[in-house]
């Protein structure tokens, strides 16, 4: 009996959906409720301010209306929100609960506290303030019956005690009055409670069933669905790129095919573009991958917009993408291609972020060479390597020179490939020249290559072939050992310097290798002086760290070649394990004659100094630039005064013969 009664008093727990729309209810008649008692509170205030203390009249009213405003504003602010938590819903009619105790007590107290004070017509005026207070709370508790109950209970309690000992007929007539009105209307929420409550949960139960009904309904359609879903998906995923929803590598190649095909039958020109952007991976490092594939999206937007209804656009992967054109005349490849690189260098905005790049496009048409049209592809690639070497940013259309280059490229490439260019490649020898002891104190290895159709081959030719082919590792210890072999016969006070790539400082396992090659060699490691060049650093600086200063340890010298053309210099400098530094040629040409070059140069020289580095001065070709060398303060010179590059041969009859004798000698 008693937990039947206190259960009138508390708030349900145990029907989330209850609670839930019971806020909802709520959250549209509170403010309302509150609004009733600040109202009905002032009113009564107001006429009793000439007979009764302050404290009852300004002070009790003005803290009521604060905590009353709170109140209101927050469940004005719930009022636009949807709840969708069951268990904040709930704490939220716990804690409204709680306060309608505390508030029943408070303006019941209040309004006892000022009934003594005033006229009968004020002592009236206390009494329906009273009861009509408590029938719009009533009302606007509707949907919470537990506080609606606390309210009545509380106000009724006081109303009916102070007003039925008044002694007073018509006060006693209304206390009870006010009572029998208030049991009647609680009767009546009662009855609205339940019904309110009986309908949320047939309206659960009728959801769930029509839930039920619906799942079962759609069962099939649903697999159906997905089987379509999963079809076009794969559709999708086979044809169009993820990111971008272009055209992918695997359409375009398609198409490309099938237009290829339909040209040798209908002689209708194709044209393929490559477009590659400049400065993307900058961005992709400096803002992270989100601000990178956003880039690719509003350039894929772009690249749509320029290309609807004139050519296939596709992403290949990564920052390439491609158009395939079919049009008469080859210069309107050209046109698109560069309406391509005026849309790319257009600012892209991304969160906030104002990106700058660029596009160097590659083009090829199949009316320009012969067996064009099966090399499209390969030909764009190469008119873009041009694009990206000599002019970024532009678009380069494939020619015949760019033929006969390809040719010699490819005949370079499978000598690579076929290890011929083993057989063929050779090593001559650049004197590093000591100006102090007046002798030779260094060899430069540098590759030479002889090729029986091609005749020679510059580095700059075979070098770059390599890395792209991933032969590099390989070609830099074969022309290692070259040079360690070498270099045994030699007196053991002349140093070996070896120019490395960037790939052989982009792993451990590589500088290990060659280290066992070195370690291998019977040549003293400190003899050996390994090259390394800005560009190399600029690729994985802590990789270079790491490798620069296993040399190190293991007693090699570490030069950082080209010194002062990369924009970084001064910071590689100090955060790279290094014993020398070789400046480079462009500083020294003309020294003699140029004192801006004078003064760079003798900082350079002063700085090395400082840091307690080797400094060796590359590219002195006239008795002028080699007088400024050593007036300046310079040691170690390199370069055609002192000998051009010697053959394995006369390298050794240079260092036997003079017995490193004096400047004259060397030369």
């Amino acid at each position: 009996m008693i937990n039947s009664i206190l259960t009138l008093f508390r708030v349900r727990g145990d029907d989330p959906t209850l609670a839930v729309a019971q806020k909802a209810a709520l959250s549209k008649q509170i403010p309302l409720m509150y609004f009733i008692l600040l109202v009905n509170t002032w009113g009564v205030a107001i006429t009793h301010m000439h007979v009764a203390p302050a404290f009852l009249t300004i002070a009790v009213p003005t803290l009521m209306t604060v905590v009353c405003s709170m109140r209101l504003l927050q469940w004005w602010y719930r009022a636009g929100r949807t709840e969708t938590d069951p268990t904040r819903a709930i704490a939220d009619l716990r804690r409204t609960n709680r306060i309608a105790w505390v508030l029943a007590a408070v303006f019941a107290t209040w309004g006892v506290a000022l009934a003594p004070y005033g006229d009968s017509f004020m002592q009236s005026h206390v009494a329906f303030y009273m009861g009509i207070t408590v029938i719009g709370c009533i009302f606007c508790l509707t949907h919470l019956l537990s506080a609606a109950i606390a309210v009545t209970l509380v106000v009724n309690i006081v109303f009916i005690a102070y007003f039925g000992m008044t002694g007073n007929d018509i006060f006693i007539a209304m206390a009870v009055d006010v009572g029998l009105v208030s049991l009647a209307m609680l009767m009546v929420l009662w009855v609205q409670y339940r019904d309110f409550t009986n309908l949320i949960v047939s309206r659960r139960e009728l959801e769930m069933k029509k839930n039920a009904l619906e799942k079962r309904e759609l069962d099939l359609i649903e697999e159906q669905k997905q089987t379509q879903a999963l079809s076009d998906e794969n559709k999708k995923l086979a044809n169009v790129d993820s990111l971008t929803s272009l055209a992918n590598r695997r359409f375009f190649f398609g198409k490309l095919d099938e237009a290829i095909a339909a040209s040798q039958a209908q002689d209708d020109p194709i044209h393929v573009g490559i477009i590659d952007l400049d400065g993307f991976k900058p961005v992709n490092d400096a803002y992270g991958h989100r601000i990178g594939d956003e880039l690719l999206v509003q350039l894929a937007f772009r690249l749509s917009h320029i290309c609807r209804g004139k050519a296939l656009v596709a992403r290949l992967g990564g920052d390439e993408f491609a158009f395939l054109l079919l049009a008469k005349n080859h210069a309107a490849a050209q046109e698109l291609a560069e309406e391509i690189c005026e849309a790319c260098r257009e600012p892209f905005s991304i969160a906030n972020i104002i990106v700058q790049i660029g596009a160097s496009v590659g083009i090829a048409s199949s009316d320009l060479c012969d067996d064009a049209a099966n090399h499209l592809y390969e030909h764009a690639d190469f008119a873009l390597y041009q694009a990206k070497r000599d002019a970024p940013g532009t678009a380069v259309a494939f020619s015949d020179e760019h033929h006969r280059s390809l040719s010699r490229v490819m005949i370079i490439e499978q000598a690579l490939r076929d290890r011929s260019i083993d057989r063929d490649i050779a090593l001559n020898f650049q004197p590093i020249f000591d100006i102090q002891q007046q002798s030779v104190t260094a060899f430069e290895a540098l590759a030479r290559w002889q090729h029986p159709v091609l005749g020679f081959v510059s580095p700059a030719e075979f070098i770059p072939a390599a890395e792209r082919l991933g032969y590099i590792n390989h070609l830099s210890r074969l022309l290692l050992t070259k040079a360690l072999h070498e270099a045994q016969t030699w007196p053991d006070n002349i140093r070996l310097s070896f120019n490395l790539s960037a790939r052989d400082l982009s792993s451990s396992e590589h500088a290990m290798r060659l280290l066992a090659i070195i370690g291998n060699s019977g040549i003293t490691p400190t003899r050996i002086d390994l090259e390394i060049t800005e560009t190399a650093i600029l690729t994985d600086l802590m990789r270079a760290q790491t490798v620069a200063q296993a040399f190190i340890s293991a007693g090699v010298g570490v030069s950082l070649d080209d010194f002062g053309t990369g924009y970084s210099s001064l910071t590689h400098l100090h955060s790279m394990p290094l014993t020398k530094i070789k400046i480079d040629r462009s500083f020294v040409t003309g020294i003699d004659r140029d004192p801006a070059s004078a003064k760079i140069v003798k900082s350079l020289i002063r700085m090395a100094d400082d840091l307690n580095l080797e400094c060796i001065i590359e590219g002195v070709e006239t008795a002028g630039e080699m007088d400024q060398v050593r007036e300046l303060g310079g040691r170690f010179v390199q370069g055609y005064h002192i000998s051009k590059p010697l053959g394995a041969a006369d390298a050794r009859k240079l260092v036997l013969a003079t017995g490193q004798s004096n400047h004259a000698a060397a030369r």
